[in-house]
């Protein structure tokens, strides 16, 4: 999770820079470039790592940094079909340089293979192959980093090939948010030879840090540090403001995509369940702008709000729910504890039953019948879901700040470049 207070002193759940086991702590540089390189990149684009990647490099920006983000024309992350046309562009006050995806991915043909591939022995899997059709597949990017300019480049999330290809032909140094969830991707060969050219990596969780470093033992031969996120709320947030203008009662609410592997089948369910008790009761789905979910009574999907629809949505909330097992943070969950919401997490997520120890902003569920029984808890008790979203407000106030983690940046900058030089001077 993510460190201090402003005054400067580190939170629990933060974490300044370690060396790890090969490295020597050596004091910042200074330097103010930096090269961002995730898969999609731009207003509207759902995703925890877009919307991460997308706030650090506008932050850095308004700090004077000189930062350049280096991605795709990708606009849909199923198939990567284009939603921005190649070349120089400027989003935010962020310079942008979009590369051509190659080849487009058929999501059922995907889907298909990557069922045989994780099935057969991994000495005979296709892994080259699945790792170009996962794509997106622009090796003009590779390229273009392999001969570009000597800046610090930091990428984000470990699975895409900007990442897996981009990682070792970058200049040093290299640092990674793995962004990284138990799945057998994790475990590909050509992950672990990512992990090991990166010269730092930049956890979301000391959950992710521990997967990691069992997954692949090299992670703990480099320099690290935990927590690469922060969160600005609103100043002041109308709780009823969302309820008046959409027509509501009260709603349980969803932010994020509905591709599979999400868990909304299990919210639907789940809900449905809660239904038939609370039959006033919505569920409100937001942040996906491509998937409507099917119409189901009691379902409102508004696809992508605007910021300050939002934040109006999660305070007016009896409870924001996560329903995925696979997370790396829950950047939806920060957000609802600022603004005082308590939250549902599912609890078969380490991540997320992490989150929600440390915050005490949440209850967990496992499964439909579970997450049922827990929001008619907080129904059934106002004074529980004030306290548990208090809670988890006073948790985001005290560790989620922007000096703590562009403090832990500059430090795994010049981490990484010190521990690069030792492997090169140890070599025989």
């Amino acid at each position: 999770m993510i460190g201090p207070a402003t005054d400067g002193s580190e939170a629990e759940t933060g974490s300044r820079p370690s060396s790890g086991a090969g490295g020597r702590a050596q004091p910042r540089t200074g330097s103010r470039q930096l090269r961002l390189v995730v898969p999609r990149f731009g207003a509207g684009l759902s995703g925890g790592s877009e919307l991460l990647m997308r706030r650090l490099a506008t932050t850095l920006q308004r700090r004077r940094w000189q930062v350049e983000v280096w991605t795709t024309t990708a606009g849909d992350e199923a198939t990567w079909s284009p939603a921005f046309p190649p070349g120089d562009d400027v989003d935010g006050g962020v310079r942008v340089r979009r590369f051509e995806v190659m080849a487009r991915r058929p999501p059922r043909l995907f889907h298909q293979m990557s069922r045989v591939m994780f099935r057969l022995p991994e000495p005979l899997r296709p892994e080259t192959a699945w790792l170009v059709t996962q794509g997106p597949f622009a090796p003009g990017l590779v390229h273009a980093l392999a001969i570009g300019s000597d800046r610090p480049t930091l990428f984000m999330p470990y699975l895409y090939h900007p990442t897996l290809w981009g990682l070792p032909a970058a200049p040093h140094p290299r640092v990674l948010i793995p962004a990284a969830h138990d799945e057998p991707a994790l475990r590909l060969r050509a992950v672990g030879r990512a992990v090991g050219a990166a010269d730092a990596l930049w956890y979301l969780t000391e959950e992710e840090h521990s997967l990691l470093e069992s997954v692949h033992p090299v992670a703990a031969r480099r320099p690290h540090a935990v927590g690469a996120v922060a969160i600005d709320p609103p100043p002041a947030t109308d709780r009823d403001a969302f309820r008046r203008e959409r027509g509501l009662g009260r709603y349980l609410l969803y932010a994020g995509r509905t591709t599979p592997g999400k868990g909304v089948e299990l919210l639907l369910t789940g809900f449905g369940l809660l239904r038939r008790r609370h039959p006033d009761l919505s569920l409100v789905l937001i942040g996906d702008p491509d998937r409507p979910t099917a119409p189901a009574e009691g379902v409102l999907s508004l696809g992508w709000l605007g910021d300050e629809e939002h934040w109006s949505a999660l305070a007016g909330a009896e409870a924001v729910v996560v329903p995925s097992r696979l997370e790396s943070l829950s950047l939806v969950a920060l957000e609802a504890w600022a603004t005082g919401r308590p939250c549902l997490l599912n609890g078969d997520s380490p991540v997320l039953a992490g989150q929600a120890e440390r915050s005490g902003g949440a209850l967990l569920f496992c499964g439909p019948q579970e997450l049922a029984t827990a929001a008619l808890r907080l129904l059934a008790d106002p004074e529980e879901a004030a306290r548990r979203g208090d809670a988890g407000r006073r948790f985001v106030a005290l560790n989620y700040r922007w000096n703590a983690v562009v403090r832990r940046l500059e430090d795994l900058i010049s981490l990484g470049a010190a521990g690069r030089a030792d492997r090169r001077r140890d070599r025989p």
